[in-house]
């Protein structure tokens, strides 16, 4: 169409000239009729003219732009290059400090999974780097560090929260670090998130609070710009209400203030006698009273020296209750209860008479309880745990392996060891449906397990389809929120 309107004027001009000639031809030299033809053939060449004007007028300007935009384009790909060799830098200097930064960095959404994450923070939670998207924050710290960032994060108000803290060790121990949280966007009136930085301490930081724990001295503790100071002032402040936390814990123990709770364990395959089974877990009443997170009592009772009597308390009052509850019902037949034992307890040669001299008065629930060892305490409490054994074996009672595969797979264990069951790590289990590595391993410890006739036990069980994954490769027991949530024991018998 455009080419057409160019076309237009020459072809008018072309045709009106073509009439005056035939007019001056046929009309005999009309002069006004030849005047006005003139006239009209004048204004075709001059509307031609100014078309070609105006034309050129417009390729001169579309030349020129044109010129600009070359030039406009030389220029932002020469500053394309240059960004892109400065992003390469940037890319090279980031990838150093990610893999190579000490301070642990994570971002964790407002749905509590994990997002960015540097290899440090992954390291330090015993997995790859790829391995961490998605993965709830619980699933990925342990409950104690987990409990202790959730709680705090829901108070992050301003930009900016510090504190220190003392957390478990993937090696059983503890570690002092500072950490801080950064709500993210910083100045959004809704957050979507936050990043955790997490340092540890050195070596000569934390040796005095080391030595202050052991003197045991109120005065020193309260010196300490640890974890574990904040920890207790909270703890004084706004669970136990007063300045003796330990005094306090020693009144909850001696006057009865913990409450019994329990998780149930589905046999899949096969099972007790009586098809019940569950681990038994512990909580203070100002915990329930005041709606606070669950067992944020046991870093202050371990500062203390006070795991070993809770382990005692759960064991007396446990069998008190089953005792209770035959009374009432002779037929009552109590179900399998799983009680996880401290290091301290374990390191407690007393321990395994007390709980002989408890089953002496009640020896009809010695095959009820099963005692649950951590995997890393099988290393450092082996001479313990073999007398545990030997004590406690012959009146019924069972011992289970928790935490199986978590840091390697070996049974070595088993050849100086009677265990009847092992309960493999929740992380392998939360992954066996997405990583063949993960199902894998899983297959490989229940066979194993079957063939020296070994229980297994598969925490963290969430879904449906992983349960239905743990039947197919014979699994004995299931555990976790997929299969029931913590209720108050006496509810649950």
């Amino acid at each position: 169409m455009h080419h057409l309107k160019r076309l237009f004027a020459p072809a008018l001009t072309l045709i009106l000239g073509a009439m005056l000639l035939a007019t001056i031809y046929f009309t005999l030299f009309d002069l006004q009729w030849i005047a006005f033809l003139a006239g009209v053939l004048f204004a075709a060449v001059a509307a031609t003219s100014s078309q070609n004007v105006n034309a050129q007028w417009r390729l001169a300007r579309r030349t020129r732009q044109l010129e600009r935009t070359r030039e406009t384009l030389t220029s932002t790909i020469r500053e394309r290059e240059n960004s892109a060799a400065a992003l390469s830098a940037a890319q090279t200097g980031f990838r150093l400090i990610n893999e190579a930064l000490p301070v642990m960095i994570a971002f964790v959404d407002s749905e509590e999974r994990c997002g960015y994450h540097n290899q440090a923070f992954a390291s330090w939670c015993g997995r790859g780097i790829e391995k961490l998207d998605g993965l709830p924050l619980g699933t990925v710290l342990s409950g104690e560090a987990h409990l202790d960032i959730k709680r705090r994060s829901a108070a992050l108000t301003t930009r900016k929260l510090n504190f220190a803290t003392t957390w478990p060790c993937r090696d059983g121990g503890r570690e002092d670090v500072d950490v801080t949280l950064l709500r993210y966007p910083p100045d959004a009136e809704t957050a979507t998130g936050y990043y955790v930085l997490i340092s540890r301490k050195p070596a000569a930081e934390a040796a005095p609070a080391a030595r202050h724990e052991d003197a045991g001295s109120k005065s020193d503790i309260v010196s300490q710009d640890s974890g574990g100071t904040v920890y207790l002032e909270s703890m004084t402040d706004q669970l136990i209400g007063g300045d003796d936390p330990r005094e306090r814990l020693v009144k909850a123990l001696r006057e009865d203030q913990f409450i019994l709770f329990a998780q149930k364990i589905e046999a899949i395959r096969g099972g007790p006698p009586n098809g019940r089974c569950m681990e038994v877990l512990l909580r203070m009443q100002e915990e329930e009273d005041l709606m606070l997170p669950p067992g944020g009592f046991f870093p202050v009772a371990e500062r203390y020296g006070l795991l070993a009597e809770i382990d005692r308390w759960v064991v007396r009052n446990l069998l008190r209750l089953c005792a209770a509850h035959q009374r009432a019902a002779p037929d009552w037949s109590p179900p399998l209860f799983c009680l996880n034992l401290s290091s301290a307890t374990l390191n407690d040669p007393g321990f395994p008479r007390f709980v002989q001299t408890e089953l002496e008065d009640n020896k009809q629930f010695g095959h009820c309880l099963c005692f649950e060892i951590s995997e890393l305490d099988l290393i450092s409490h082996h001479r313990d745990i073999r007398a545990l054994i030997a004590i406690l074996a012959p009146h019924g009672c069972r011992f289970t392996i928790d935490g199986f595969g978590g840091s390697k797979v070996s049974f070595a264990p088993f050849k100086e060891l009677k265990f009847d069951f092992v309960k493999i790590d929740g992380n392998i289990i939360l992954n066996i449906l997405t990583e063949k590595s993960e199902f894998a391993k899983t297959k490989a410890i229940v066979l194993a397990c079957r063939r020296i006739g070994v229980g297994t036990i598969a925490a963290f069980v969430e879904t449906d389809e992983t349960v239905i994954k743990l039947r197919e490769i014979g699994v004995d027991f299931v555990q976790g929120f997929g299969i029931g949530r913590p209720e108050r024991l006496d509810k649950l018998l």
